[in-house]
Order: C-alpha cells, then structure tokens, then sequence
C-alpha cells in the first residue's frame, strides 16, 4: 500500500495549487524554512486524512476552511508585492513565526484537496494505515520538494520585480479560486472583485516601493 499511495499521491500533486503555492512562498523565505514548513504540513494533514479524514468535515466546515485558505492566499499576495529593505525584511511585515506560517497556509490548502481525499478514500477501504499515511507523505514531500527547487531555479533567472508580481499572481490566482469556489458570485461582482483586488495590489506595490526611496 506504500507505493500505491505513493505514487497516487506524487501524481496528483504535480501542479496542484499547493505545490505551486510552495513555489512561490520559496520567494518569500528561504528554500530550507519553506522547506521544514511544508514537511510540519506534510505529516499534519497525512495524519489527519488517515486517522480522521471523514471526521474532519464534523468539526469544521469545509467551506469555512476554504474561505480562511483563501484569504490567507490573498493576505501571501499581497506581503509578496511589498519591497525590501536593505536588511532583506519587508517594509511593515513582520513574519515572527515563519515556520508555522508555512506549516499552516500548507495544511489549509490542502484540506479537501484532490490528494488529502484521495489518501481518505484509501485508508477508508484498506487496513494498513500506516503504511497509507508513509506513502501519501512521501508522495507530498517529494512533489513539493521539486517545486521548492523549481520555485529556486525559476525565480534566481527573473528580475526583482517580475518575481514579485509572478509570485502575487499565484496566490492571487488560487485564493480567489478558493473563494469563487466557497461563495457564489455573480459576474459582476466578479468584475468589481478583480478590480478591488488589482487595485489594492497595485497600491500596495507602488508605496512600497516609495518607501524605499
């Protein structure tokens, strides 16, 4: 069952939104932090999908974890535009906890995820479950270990500010996915929520980069 849910596992997260996610926060902390962080979410969310996967939804509202998910996308876009100072921290951001804050955006993007519901599913019809839960790990571990150093690789060959603006993207992307997902929107509130968004995006980026001046 290791390898099943190995490979089950690996395959669907390649270019899931978390891997990406894992991508883009390599721009934000370093390759060991986002590192250590995602491999904390790792084994939180195997965990949870093998012990108590079907018991997760009782507790806490799928579609308030997605909405929490999203937000938090948004909130990483958002710190992700703002410039640097000469000590290499953001201007008004202050990420005390690095480490927790990686383990926990991981482990709410991937709670109810196509991986988390697909180990669930396995640990529901067969008995071994630590095997399932070393496998879906493995799997989760090394796909977002690929993509910390594709997120490294990428990231070192564009400009400053195009790294910037790539990496909001991302969360950007998914947080509203996540959040047109949750909460049914009309197209024109979809209209007026994309120009908010880009908006505050770019007022965010354009102070920011006064502040250093």
């Amino acid at each position: 069952m290791f390898m099943h849910t190995f490979l089950l596992v690996f395959i669907a997260e390649m270019a899931d939104k978390t891997q990406l996610m894992v991508m883009a926060l390599t721009n934000r902390y370093r390759a060991r932090t986002v590192a250590f962080g995602m491999i904390l979410g790792v084994l939180t969310i195997s965990g949870l999908s093998v012990l108590a996967g079907d018991i997760i939804g009782d507790f806490i509202p799928m579609q308030i974890v997605q909405t929490v998910a999203a937000l938090l996308f948004l909130f990483f876009g958002l710190s992700s535009l703002r410039a640097e100072d000469e000590s290499g921290g953001s201007q008004g951001v202050n990420y005390r906890f690095p480490l927790i804050s990686i383990a926990g955006a991981f482990l709410l993007a991937e709670l109810g995820d196509k991986t988390q519901l697909a180990t669930v599913a396995i640990a529901a019809h067969h008995q071994e479950h630590f095997a399932i839960f070393l496998g879906a790990a493995a799997g989760l571990i090394l796909a977002n270990i690929l993509g910390i150093f594709a997120g490294k690789i990428i990231f070192s060959h564009l400009r400053e500010n195009t790294v910037k603006v790539a990496s909001a993207g991302f969360f950007f992307l998914f947080g509203s996915i996540n959040l047109f997902e949750t909460i049914p929107f009309s197209f024109p509130i979809i209209v007026g929520y994309s120009i908010v968004l880009m908006t505050t995006a770019y007022i965010v980026y354009s102070r920011s980069r006064r502040s250093l001046r």
